[in-house]
């Protein structure tokens, strides 16, 4: 049986983007540096572009696991402290899973 087998591809985004990186005994290079953001507590006018970056650098494991054979993210703010992100996962079979969120930076 394999990964993709037991879990669907939004789930294993949303848990790689919400884990904090280096928080997870099992693997300290899993998760997101997002955590680091929230510690200034405000948004900036880099802010979507670090959120972008940050959630495209915790889902590059999908890419060189063989799940997904490319990922977009965009991201935009949207409110003093909030940024919604998309994030479009392209699986090998050329099927698309399209996963839109927010960060909160209180």
């Amino acid at each position: 049986m394999k990964l993709e087998d037991w879990l669907d591809i939004r789930e294993l985004v949303l848990m790689s983007v919400g884990t904090d990186k280096g928080r997870w005994w099992a693997d300290s290079d899993f998760g997101s540096e997002l955590w680091v953001l929230r510690q200034t507590g405000k948004v900036s006018g880099e802010t979507a572009g670090d959120v972008r970056r940050m959630v495209l650098e915790s889902l590059q494991w999908l890419k060189d696991d063989g799940l997904a054979s490319k990922i977009e993210c965009s991201a935009r703010q949207v409110g003093k402290n909030r940024i919604e992100y998309t994030v479009t996962v392209t699986k090998p079979d050329g099927s698309e899973t399209l996963i839109k969120e927010a960060w909160n930076a209180a």
